[in-house]
């Protein structure tokens, strides 16, 4: 993995490991002030405490959302982090990681690294 100044360099779309111990694809999203995953795919963790609800702006307008906490290792680093619970069933990926952990953990975004993960990652679970 190359670093620039220890900060390590990702791409839009990466592999992410849940709580489940099984590794998703999550889009990499410097747009989105916080992440999100999908309110099935939480589901199927089983019962998961809302720590608090927030409002969020998205493209369809303001709306409450709940949070809930999530522990997830990315790039080899394990962390614990809020995530707000919305329906992304249309949409093609069930997590976002938002500005929130890309600051916290010091992440630098490179567009290009996508080609290598979808040759490295087909054995990725989908959830639907």
């Amino acid at each position: 993995m190359e670093k620039i100044k220890d900060r390590l360099i990702i791409g839009t779309e990466e592999t992410i490991i849940l709580e489940d111990g099984n590794k998703y694809r999550a889009k990499i999203d410097t747009g989105a002030d916080s992440s999100s995953i999908d309110k099935k795919l939480l589901e199927s963790f089983g019962d998961k405490e809302i720590i608090e609800h927030k409002y969020f702006r998205s493209a369809l307008g303001r709306h409450k959302r709940p949070i809930t906490r999530l522990e997830i290792t990315f790039q080899g680093i394990k962390f614990t982090e809020n995530f707000n619970i919305s329906d992304r069933s249309n949409l093609k990926f069930k997590i976002l990681i938002g500005k929130d952990i890309l600051k916290k953990e010091g992440f630098l975004i490179d567009p290009l690294k996508n080609l290598t993960l979808k040759n490295k990652n087909k054995n990725l679970k989908e959830f639907s």
